[in-house]
């Protein structure tokens, strides 16, 4: 596909479809992350947290909002299901009960162990070469790097 992205229409044209690539590629990715993630009972956004969570570590929720750019509201139903689950563990600080700290379960942990290849999986299946991997990779990381402040 031949894009001209001179013209005013040609544009908005070029920007629908970009939109939509962005849409549609999100999704497969998610829904080959769904395939695997669903014999553990997990979800990608589940998935996402557990992975961040370094074994044997403590992480406050707010640096781990701030990592994965998420807001509170967001990360408190997956951190609420993943202590349900017993995967993680919640602890408040004495000296101020605002701050939550998380860390792994044993449980946790080993679920994590169990699917660390998951990604590995799922990139094998996304039937690119080595250079196109790289290619996108590095059009991802450019695009975190414009958009998405360091934290």
């Amino acid at each position: 596909m031949e894009v001209n992205i001179l013209a005013n229409n040609q544009n908005s044209k070029f920007d629908q479809d970009l939109c939509f690539l962005f849409y549609i590629t999100t999704k497969e990715i998610v829904n080959r992350f769904n395939k695997y993630l669903k014999q553990y009972n997990i979800s990608f956004p589940n998935y996402i947290v557990l992975s961040y969570i370094k074994d044997g570590e403590e992480i406050y929720v707010k640096t781990l909002c701030d990592k994965l750019h998420l807001d509170s509201g967001t990360i408190s139903p997956i951190v609420k299901r993943l202590e349900k689950k017993n995967l993680i563990k919640r602890m408040r600080l004495p000296e101020d009960e605002r701050k939550v700290m998380l860390r792994l379960t044993q449980k946790g942990t080993s679920l994590k162990k169990e699917f660390s290849d998951i990604s590995s999986h799922v990139v094998e299946q996304l039937n690119l070469t080595e250079d196109e991997k790289l290619s996108y990779y590095n059009l991802m990381q450019t695009f975190v790097d414009k958009n998405l402040a360091e934290v």
